[in-house]
């Protein structure tokens, strides 16, 4: 059975809020956006969520940004 973070991860990926955030910040953030992006997930109710995870989602959605710019 998966744990709480996993579920959570799915849920999150099957949003567009990551590449809602990409987009947002046209494929570049800082550490403080990245901090604000987390806190937000906890507000959505998306905690407990593996962070390092929840990056590589981003990292993908930022390759797919930059791909489907050219």
């Amino acid at each position: 059975m998966p744990s709480n973070a996993e579920v959570n991860l799915t849920r999150l990926a099957k949003t567009s809020l990551p590449m809602d955030f990409v987009k947002l910040h046209e494929g570049e953030w800082n550490h403080q956006d990245w901090l604000v992006f987390c806190a937000s997930l906890e507000e959505k109710g998306y905690t407990p969520i593996d962070l390092d995870q929840v990056g590589l989602l981003l990292e993908k959605a930022k390759s797919e940004y930059w791909e489907n710019k050219h």
